[in-house]
């Protein structure tokens, strides 16, 4: 049997030996356990700043709303209101359309020339009519405005309407009933005053009569009655005379205005038989010419529609030209100082007509 070494016998003698952790190991592992906790902390660390962050963009999506949940401010900081969508019956939001108006919406640029024109032409006439008849409504609110404000009642209004017939009548027999009215109401208003009624001396305006009683050469009562055929005849004389001038006037009127739209006929004659575009200028100069006629005297239609129909130019569509293949193409450019072309007939004629009002 071989002998054992010493150091065999004393690993003997010692037992097995048990395998401890070095120190160096056992700080090692409680580092890394340390370390896995830092790890973890950190996980939660920014778990917490994100949900911090979360909160602080809910924060500022809380600023930026208003108290209905406005997200747009007006000009002077005030929040923009919220649009309310229309829903219909199936909850679907309702797009609504934006109400035509036929009179100022612009006029679509695809159309013809010709076409926009007569456009404008229609809309000029509707405008027209249009400040006539709110001119005429105004004329008559005034006068409704007027009698109501007199405090006078339909019966009133209409026994004044009655008294004025009568009076204006021709009939000696209506003119008696108009006086039988006014006496009535001059007692009716002198008993509401409590006053007498005092009548008009008829021979205050009769230096002859008045001589003459004073002389005894006539009674009074008769020279009242002389005084009051003279005042009748007098009176009849001035309505008369009235009538007759109002009457001549009318006539006159009458005769200038036929005589005007002879002269308007006789023109518009000579230059259809001159002029192959006579109906198309026509056709516009009719509608601008109409308010400047009702301003003007009718002798002067025909001199009017002269000078502007001189103004009106209607042209053929221009026939485009063919451009040489070795021409560039090339804006014309407008001369210095020169004056703006109109870009419309109508445009043309209002700047022949801007003098004729005047």
């Amino acid at each position: 049997m071989a002998e054992k070494t010493v150091m065999e016998e004393m690993d003997e003698a010692l037992g097995p030996v048990v395998d401890e952790p070095t120190p160096d190991a056992e700080t090692q592992g409680a580092e890394g356990e340390t370390e896995g906790l830092d790890t973890e902390t950190e996980g939660t660390e920014g778990e917490t700043e994100g949900a911090e962050g979360e909160t602080e963009d809910t924060e500022g999506e809380t600023e930026e709303r208003g108290p209905n949940g406005e997200r747009e401010r007006n000009p002077d900081g005030t929040w923009k209101a919220k649009e309310q969508l229309k829903l219909d019956a199936d909850g679907k939001p309702i797009k609504e359309v934006k109400k035509a108006d036929p009179l100022n919406d612009p006029i679509p640029k695809e159309l013809k020339k010709e076409t926009q024109e007569r456009i404008r032409t229609l809309i000029d006439t509707t405008k027209t009519v249009t400040a006539e008849r709110d001119a005429i409504r105004k004329d008559f609110d005034y006068l409704v405005t007027g009698v109501q404000a007199t405090g006078a009642t339909p019966a009133q209004y209409g026994e004044t309407l009655n008294w004025l017939a009568l009076f204006n009548s021709r009939d000696p027999a209506q003119q008696e009933k108009a006086l039988e009215l006014v006496e009535s109401v001059a007692d009716r208003l002198a008993t509401l005053l409590g006053k007498e009624r005092s009548v008009g001396d008829p021979l205050a305006a009769h230096a002859d009569l008045r001589d003459a009683v004073t002389k005894g050469q006539i009674t009074a009562q008769y020279a009242k009655e002389i005084a009051r055929t003279r005042n009748g005849q007098q009176f009849r004389s001035q309505l008369t005379s009235s009538a007759t001038q109002e009457q001549q006037q009318q006539q006159a009127r009458e005769q200038e205005l036929t005589q005007a739209r002879s002269d308007l006929t006789a023109l518009g004659n000579t230059l259809k038989a001159s002029d192959p575009d006579y109906e198309a200028k026509k056709a516009i100069l009719v509608p601008a010419l109409k308010p400047v006629f009702a301003v003007i005297p009718p002798s002067q239609w025909a001199a009017k529609f002269q000078e502007a129909y001189k103004a009106v130019k209607v042209s053929a569509p221009a026939k485009p030209r063919s451009v040489p293949a070795n021409q560039p193409l090339r804006a014309k450019q407008p001369a210095g100082g020169a004056t703006k072309a109109p870009s419309s007939m109508l445009e043309a004629i209002s700047g022949a007509l801007s003098g004729m009002r005047k």
